[in-house]
């Protein structure tokens, strides 16, 4: 971390010579600031008990399975179903259900998804598993604590270019006998908006020549229907997708009548931004609460019997 880096740099005296007005060490300071950070003052723990379901079929291929974070904190509860990046080549649920952990606590059921990936099958394969297991969530969320009517799509890289699509063209929920309704928000992290495949030695064969290109990215297909509201959070020193995509992303769905709040984060990259999710109640807390805040404020409101 950037500021513990400079406090363990930073010498007994400060500019010009004098030393910290406090008269205390920077070792005490870089103490302090270990304990607010990983042992916040005031922070109780959280015995709410979490459950799990596993390995649920949403389809019949080996990899369109997905697993169940719920708690007894939830019921008639939001859902969040997420879908994990690795370039459409790789990748796995399973390293996500300590996000889960978070969201159930929070009285959010979480599912986390796999789907097929490359060179098994090619686009349009991924977004049609996304909402394939988005049929399977609104069905049979009630059985884990959750309301399937009351869900949100998730995801980071390519999984989040799989929720965007979903969430933006009406396709993929209509083979299944649904329509953009069906999705109460989409949170996206970290996602390629849009890029030329032709362009790229990875994505190449991955889409297709023979596929439409305007169906392939989700900047294409905004403002084409009316859209669920986007939470596009982003790391302002991601390498790989630029941060300004996502603020143009944001401007495009905004111009077109929808609703997108953009959150680029300081201190994160892109593979940061999805790694310390496991620890969104310690430092930087955003990441969380603004997940949390999104879902509150779009979801459908709670039932007077529901927990607060």
């Amino acid at each position: 971390m950037a500021i513990v880096a400079q406090l363990v740099r930073a010498p007994a005296c400060g500019a010009g010579g004098r030393r910290f007005e406090s008269g205390l060490s920077p070792h005490l300071l870089l103490w302090s600031f270990l304990l607010l950070t990983f042992f916040p003052f005031g922070a109780e723990a959280d015995d709410t008990r979490v459950t799990e379901a596993l390995n649920l079929s949403y389809g019949e291929h080996e990899r369109q399975v997905l697993d169940v974070v719920s708690s007894e904190a939830c019921r008639s509860a939001p859902v969040i179903l997420f879908f994990h990046g690795g370039s459409w080549r790789w990748g796995q649920k399973d390293y996500h259900r300590e996000i889960g952990k978070q969201f159930a606590r929070k009285g959010i059921v979480f599912v986390t998804a796999n789907y097929r990936l490359y060179p098994e099958v090619r686009f349009p394969a991924f977004p049609e598993d996304a909402a394939l297991a988005s049929a399977w969530v609104r069905k049979n969320a009630q059985a884990h604590g959750g309301d399937g009517k009351n869900l949100f799509l998730m995801g980071h890289s390519a999984g989040a270019h799989n929720a965007c699509l979903v969430g933006l063209d009406p396709v993929y929920l209509k083979a299944h006998g649904g329509s953009l309704d069906w999705i109460r928000g989409v949170i996206s992290m970290s996602a390629p908006y849009e890029f030329d495949p032709n362009k790229e030695f990875l994505y190449r064969d991955l889409f297709p020549s023979s596929v439409d290109r305007n169906s392939t990215m989700p900047a294409f297909q905004v403002g084409r229907n009316k859209a669920p509201p986007f939470l596009l959070m982003h790391g302002r020193f991601d390498p790989l997708i630029k941060y300004e995509l996502c603020e143009k992303f944001s401007e495009t769905l905004k111009q077109a009548g929808g609703t997108a709040e953009t959150k680029i984060y300081a201190s994160h990259g892109h593979f940061s931004l999805i790694r310390r999710t496991s620890s969104w109640h310690l430092w930087p807390k955003p990441l969380l609460g603004d997940v949390v805040d999104f879902v509150e404020r779009f979801g459908i409101p709670r039932r007077p019997d529901s927990p607060e």
